[in-house]
């Protein structure tokens, strides 16, 4: 039996207490930050607070119907042709023990928690991608930036531009930070060691923790050029007041001669 599954991410958040509200259908698990809702055999739909959808054994049609179904409670949305889709295949067969391969599982056995670990860490992957993305983009920002300081020795930016940056680059590393769900695993891994084996079987195989650990890195190279850029956008407003505080006294120094010559 060949099962496939893919993960999207849709936006920076879904709220999930809203479409549980307004949800018709059965619901296989719940949480305060996942859901998993059973379609049909092995046919599940499973999303998490965070902002991804993954499906496993579900057609096109009943793919394209969820994923409209579920925007209306994506929070801050990316675009639908953005790229952050990620695929994975799952093989079942009794006879055959559990193992890892690129973009592939191959398992003995198949229930509902497996399927959602699988989900689960196919959604991680999908975000990771996201972030790397979002990471390399900011530090390619960052070091033109950088560079124009190395080349001119101050920053032609304007202060406007420049703190719109540093709040893009900031929101960002919140956003991760809000994302380290990505080291947890879900309860039902720690009580059944068969879940426990897929768990981290996959995290190596989607090297999530590696992954994870490059975005951090990217991070903390950006964090130290924004501690700098808002050092010299100080800087640069302390001068500023200082030439308008000199021109005021010197005007006033005027303005008292003027009156004694006069």
């Amino acid at each position: 039996m060949e099962i496939r599954a893919v993960a999207y991410l849709l936006g920076e958040g879904i709220h999930l207490k809203r479409f549980k509200s307004l949800y018709g259908g059965s619901i296989q698990f719940s949480s305060a930050t996942e859901v998993l809702l059973k379609k049909g055999e092995a046919s599940f739909i499973y999303f998490q607070s965070h902002g991804e959808v993954a499906f496993s054994n579900c057609d096109e049609q009943t793919i394209s119907e969820f994923l409209v179904q579920v925007r209306p409670y994506v929070e801050f949305p990316y675009l639908q042709d953005s790229g952050y889709k990620e695929d994975f295949v799952i093989r079942v067969n009794p006879s055959q023990e559990l193992s890892f391969e690129y973009n592939l599982i191959r398992i003995p056995e198949i229930n509902p928690e497996v399927i959602m670990i699988i989900l689960h860490n196919l959604s991680q992957s999908v975000t990771l991608d996201h972030f790397t993305t979002l990471s390399q983009d900011i530090l390619q920002e960052t070091a033109t930036i950088t560079k124009e300081l190395e080349l001119r020795g101050k920053l032609r930016t304007g202060k406007g531009p420049l703190m719109k940056f540093i709040g893009k680059a900031l929101s960002a590393q919140n956003r991760i930070i809000d994302n380290l769900y990505l080291f947890d695993a879900p309860d039902t891994v720690w009580e059944n060691e068969y879940l426990s084996r897929i768990n981290a079987g996959l995290s190596r195989t989607f090297k999530l923790k590696k992954r994870f650990r490059e975005v951090e890195y990217t991070f903390k190279v950006i964090d130290n050029s924004l501690t700098v850029f808002a050092q010299l956008v100080q800087h640069r407003e302390s001068k500023k007041m200082d030439t308008i505080i000199i021109f005021l006294i010197g005007f006033e120094i005027l303005n008292a001669l003027m009156g004694k010559l006069f």
